[in-house]
């Protein structure tokens, strides 16, 4: 009899410890995807205001301030801490800014682009900081898909920041063969993650695929500058990382 109370007793701990995990997975989640889309938001900025691209595209604008509303979303959902609501009241104050200025004006004030683009980096560093204190204990499995969004984000912001010859790079440590660095992690993540998610085979390679066709591009910008193809491609990866981790989520990962 007590073995059977004893039993019970323990499937009522493990039902109560469930729900909770689960949030802790969604919060998780979400610090990552605020991460994700204020590397969009600065990536379609950068695209908008380079000087190589002398016809702005709407589109542009439409696709940062898409991020920046999501962001604003997902902070909700965090519960607006100010250590990250402050930041990103400041990134998004400084590319209000940026588009109040006149049309010529605001096409070449690289000093307010590169003020935008430490206020990124400001808030990306306070939300890595969330991160990796939610992620104490949190599957490896979903960590690494995050990862391998986040890289694959941070290699295209790095691209689209490599034509602006005054605006500094805030999102990473500035060292020598960034690049080369970041190329390497994510083709070792991927295949990584092909043991990881088996089930998942031809996804990954579909992902290796499209970054196989940008990559020789990122690794020389000036001989064949492509940033909105870069952008493109790159999103694609990134957006079906995500998805993969919300599933991931969803399923209790």
């Amino acid at each position: 009899m007590m073995v059977l109370h004893l039993k019970r007793f323990l499937v009522l701990v493990l039902l109560c410890l469930a729900p909770m995990a689960h949030a802790d997975l969604q919060r998780l989640q979400a610090l990552h995807e605020l991460r994700s889309e204020g590397y969009t938001a600065g990536t379609y900025l950068l695209i908008d205001n380079n000087l190589f691209e002398r016809v702005r595209e709407p589109g542009n604008r439409e696709e940062y301030n898409r991020s920046l509303g999501n962001m604003s979303r997902l902070l909700q959902e965090l519960g607006n801490p100010s250590e990250l609501s402050t930041p990103f009241a400041s990134f998004q104050l400084l590319i209000r800014e940026l588009e109040a200025l006149g049309e010529e004006e605001a096409h070449y004030n690289l000093a307010t682009v590169n003020r935008i683009m430490q206020a990124h980096g400001e808030f990306d560093l306070a939300a890595a900081n969330a991160y990796e204190q939610a992620a104490v204990d949190m599957p490896a499995d979903l960590r690494a898909l995050h990862k391998q969004s986040l890289e694959t984000s941070q290699i295209l912001t790095l691209y689209q920041n490599n034509m602006f010859s005054s605006v500094g790079v805030y999102f990473l440590e500035n060292q020598e063969g960034l690049f080369d660095i970041l190329d390497a992690s994510i083709l070792a993540r991927s295949a990584e993650l092909k043991g990881l998610y088996p089930g998942q085979a031809d996804t990954f390679s579909r992902l290796d695929k499209q970054y196989d066709f940008i990559q020789p591009r990122l690794k020389n910008p000036l001989s064949d500058w492509v940033p909105t193809i870069a952008a493109f491609y790159l999103q694609r990866n990134v957006q079906t990382l995500n998805n993969l981790a919300r599933e991931a989520v969803r399923s209790g990962a």
